[in-house]
């Protein structure tokens, strides 16, 4: 059962039970002020009058023992009904000059059969209650003569006026209640929603935050693993250190070509110093950035390649005839000058 639903089972078990309680009060009032009643008038009335507060009680408290058990509610409803029809029937066949005061009460029992939230139930208890208020309206006659005692009789009255009001002031006291408690469960629910959506509104916001940060120390780390430093006006230095392979060829060559177009760069130098080990991809990606720095209108020295360098480049037979070397940054530095002086 969802929340909802057993929300408002629990409101339909209070309705019930306030009801229940009230009648179950005003009926133990009733037999009390009878019994001290009748210890100054001795009457058949008054033991009819007890009999059927009596029975009143019995069927308020088995409701209120459905309900205290947990049974299901329309075993409640059906207790409190039967209870309400005996006594009308009870009143009509001993007290027929409460006939028509008594036949309201049969709309208590049409009104908590809509409670179980069954159209037949609510439709069943209808024509139940009809057909027991169509004798009773039928046989009632005028009376002249009463054989209850005045006292008694407005007694009676006003008592049965009474625990009508109780039952429908009752009923729409816990009607309006369970609205009020929907409204406010509404509204915390609004605002859980509200909080839930702010939390995460915050989290994304942490998360953007997070992965900004993230981003700036990829950028940091790339910078760091390949940089690529201005040693003079419009010379660059890439110092490479490492296994080079191609992921880190082709972030060299797009840092390279950004630079050189970014700083107008004559002469870029890449220094290989720390470079252990060369294959045949690295080279020639070495070879395609040298071609594509060229396209942009500068000239590349390939520095400090070692002798375990140079056997292998000699055994993969790559050369790089269209790239001037140097054993060290410093002599690719004289170099790019002396270039740069003869324009060659």
């Amino acid at each position: 059962m969802g929340t909802s639903q057993t929300f408002l089972e629990q409101t339909h078990r209070r309705i019930v039970w306030s009801i229940a309680l009230g009648t179950l009060i005003i009926s133990v009032a009733a037999f009390v002020i009878t019994l001290l009643a009748s210890l100054f008038s001795q009457s058949v009335f008054t033991v009819v009058i007890l009999t059927i507060t009596l029975i009143t009680g019995i069927g308020c408290a088995i409701t209120l023992l459905v309900l205290a058990r947990q049974q299901p509610l329309w075993q409640a409803i059906v207790s409190f009904g039967t209870m309400i029809i005996a006594c009308e029937v009870a009143i009509a066949i001993w007290l027929p000059e409460l006939r028509l005061a008594t036949i309201p009460f049969l709309a208590v029992v049409i009104l908590l059969a809509g409670l179980q939230g069954q159209r037949s139930f609510s439709i069943g208890a209808t024509v139940l209650c009809v057909l027991v208020a169509i004798p009773l309206i039928v046989l009632n006659r005028s009376i002249t003569d009463t054989r209850i005692a005045p006292y008694l009789l407005m007694f009676l009255e006003t008592s049965s006026i009474v625990a009508l009001f109780v039952a429908i002031w009752a009923f729409l006291d816990r009607t309006m209640a369970a609205q009020m408690q929907a409204l406010q469960l509404a509204d915390r629910r609004a605002d859980e929603a509200e909080s839930a959506r702010q939390a995460t509104e915050v989290a994304r916001r942490e998360i953007e935050q997070r992965a900004l940060e993230q981003q700036r120390l990829l950028e940091l780390i790339d910078v760091l693993e390949l940089p690529v430093l201005t040693i003079e006006d419009k010379v660059l230095l890439a110092p490479l250190v490492g296994h080079l392979d191609s992921r880190r060829t082709e972030a060299l060559r797009r840092r390279l070509l950004e630079m050189v177009a970014s700083r107008r760069a004559h002469t870029v130098i890449i220094d290989v110093t720390g470079i252990s080990f060369i294959d045949t991809a690295v080279a020639k990606a070495l070879i395609d950035t040298a071609t594509a720095i060229r396209l942009l209108g500068a000239r590349t020295i390939v520095s400090g390649i070692g002798p375990s360098v140079a056997q292998t480049l000699v055994h993969l037979n790559v050369g790089l005839a269209e790239i001037a070397t140097a054993p060290n940054p410093e002599a690719a530095l004289r170099l790019a000058h002396a270039v740069a002086v003869n324009g060659v």
